[in-house]
């Protein structure tokens, strides 16, 4: 139950400090060089949203299963953008929770999201 609070608030808390400014969320977007301009505005006006209704619905435990899958696919498109960027030697800001918190460095992100991967996996298959 507490890593279920957990992951839903976290999702929560990133969503809503990337829909208070998506001008800079566009931004980090861009400096990931993956997509052209457009598409990352209408990803940073659109994905925090996205993830505040995972969050809430993990958090009120409605969709428990949708809310995991979406969190999941979401959690593997981060995980890959940051491989990207880490790879590619890009020392950029992950934009993980917008102007909230910034640290440039991709690895500890990396690392991070690969927990919270395994946090998804133990509410799917563990947390009976």
């Amino acid at each position: 139950m507490l890593v279920r609070i957990v992951l839903g608030a976290l999702f929560i808390l990133t969503g809503a400090a990337k829909a208070y400014d998506p001008g800079t969320f566009a931004t980090e977007i861009q400096r990931y060089n993956l997509i052209p301009w457009i598409p990352g505005a209408i990803v940073a006006v659109y994905l925090p949203w996205l993830e505040i209704l995972a969050g809430a619905l993990l958090v009120l435990k409605r969709f428990e299963r949708g809310a995991l899958l979406l969190i999941s696919c979401l959690l593997f498109v981060f995980t890959f953008a940051l491989a990207s960027a880490t790879f590619r030697g890009l020392g950029i800001d992950c934009g993980c929770f917008g102007k909230a918190f910034t640290a440039t460095g991709t690895v500890f992100p990396l690392v991070r999201n690969f927990l919270l991967l395994a946090f998804t996996g133990y509410l799917w298959f563990g947390d009976q």
